[in-house]
């Protein structure tokens, strides 16, 4: 995997401050930034012998973002600056540099190439793989740019499926290599936001893998798995085997309507944001209030629906009046609206199958609704699922926001999780590059002598 470097440029100091603790490409602490439709989340984690320790998480609510894309940059890095600045002052941080989260427009493409090894050189050797994959061609039309890359499997002669090619035999070598990439310009307008708010940005992750490092281990990744992330500007599907992102797919707003049974159209399919908009619609309540209902008496399956209340009463759209909305003609038309949304992430996830043995495991504010596991298993062929959590350590004392401590919070880990990775291997190089330095110092005392 590999994260986008942004060069230091740019910078427009709005935000200041004036902490203890400095945040920086060199730093002890790491700052992750998920952007979201919903809300904006930033959380400060501190390296400690090779641990990541949450520290500070806080969030604000998203101003200028819609279905995970910048719309108004000047809003939408006033929200970034506010969440930023309430987990710096938790932290007492001084931030300089953040790993930021983009979750709108991903796509995903794989590429292969191969070379021919000559009789004299029919051992594979580093130098022949490091050429092959300078040779693989991503796809980078639409002005479209690389995120992510993953490299293999590879093919020595007539041995397919190799992780390591080095040292084998072979008349040929073979790699295929998968690229998760995003709109250049989609792209620009999230740095432009971040920017800013007087940060720099360290790295970028594409949704897909930051939500699927916040809620998988790598021994799941290895085994197999399928993340499903009910967020609010988007429905996702993310297939990993073999610990390699397999198959995406995505549901967002320029997806098209969903219906009714009845064949009514009742909302513009764009994540959770859509199907709080529809209820709200259906209901004549205020779309805060319809959220409310969606965490408190909506339910999926006759089981889960049995053990609500009946009927509450809510305030009217005009907060005049009263509404009488009955649990069951709410979850029935929270499951119409669902429903399409899991036939599509099933289809869209052909490669899924019991082989995955870790099932699935959804994420997002969608998969805290009542009932959603076993509704989700049985359009996934009964397989096993589960509600993702945050795969992060707290430090002691310190209090994860309800909000950002379930399934909402595995982006917001997983970039905590690329920040990390990324610093070790900046460190690994830095190593290297000095051992090496220092073996040709020696080398060349030697043959001085």
């Amino acid at each position: 995997m590999s994260n986008v470097k942004i060069a230091d440029s740019e910078i427009n100091p709005t935000v200041t401050r004036s902490r203890m603790r400095p945040v920086g490409d060199d730093g002890d602490l790491i700052v992750a930034i998920d952007v979201g439709s919903a809300r904006v989340a930033c959380a400060v984690a501190e390296v400690v012998h090779d641990k990541t320790i949450v520290i500070a998480a806080e969030s604000a609510a998203s101003f200028g973002i819609r279905g995970g894309e910048i719309v108004d940059v000047k809003r939408a890095s006033e929200a970034i600056g506010i969440a930023i600045e309430a987990a710096a002052d938790r932290a007492e941080a001084d931030v300089k540099t953040v790993v930021v989260g983009l979750s709108g427009d991903v796509k995903l493409s794989t590429s292969k190439a191969a070379m021919e090894l000559d009789h004299e050189h029919r051992t594979v050797h580093a130098a022949d793989v490091a050429r092959l994959r300078k040779s693989v061609n991503a796809d980078m039309s639409g002005g479209r740019r690389i995120v992510h890359r993953f490299d293999g499997p590879y093919s020595v002669g007539d041995l397919s499926g190799v992780e390591h090619p080095e040292g084998l035999c072979g008349d040929k070598l073979e790699m295929q290599a998968t690229f998760l990439s995003a709109a250049g310009d989609r792209l620009d307008n999230l740095l432009k936001a971040v920017r800013g708010t007087g940060v720099e940005i360290e790295a970028v992750s594409l949704e897909p893998m930051s939500c699927s490092l916040g809620a998988l281990s790598e021994d799941e990744r290895a085994l197999g798995a399928a993340v499903i992330d009910l967020g609010a500007g988007a429905f996702r599907g993310a297939l990993w085997e073999g610990g390699r992102l397999r198959q995406i797919h995505q549901i967002g707003r320029d997806s098209g309507p969903t219906h009714s049974q009845s064949g009514r159209c009742i909302a513009a399919v764009g994540g959770m944001e859509g199907v709080v908009l529809a209820v709200a619609r259906r209901f004549r309540i205020a779309p805060a209030t319809a959220e409310r209902l969606l965490r408190t008496h909506a339910a999926l399956g006759d089981d889960e629906v049995a053990q609500i209340q009946d009927a509450v009463e809510v305030a009217a759209v005009d907060g005049l009046g009263s509404v009488r909305v009955e649990t069951r003609e709410l979850s029935r038309t929270v499951e119409e609206l669902l429903t399409p949304v899991a036939r599509s992430l099933r289809e869209g996830l052909s490669g899924f199958s019991a082989g995955h043995s870790v099932g699935l495991v959804m994420t997002g504010g969608g998969a805290r609704i009542k009932g959603m596991q076993n509704w989700m298993s049985k359009r996934f062929s009964g397989a096993t699922v589960r509600v993702g959590a945050p795969r992060w350590e707290a430090g002691d004392g310190i209090e994860i926001p309800p909000e950002l401590s379930g399934s909402s919070g595995c982006s917001l880990a997983g970039l905590i999780a690329v920040g990390a990775q990324g610093r070790a291997e900046l460190k690994y190089r830095r190593s290297t590059s000095f051992f090496a330095r220092l073996s040709d110092s020696m080398r060349r005392l030697v043959a001085s002598l």
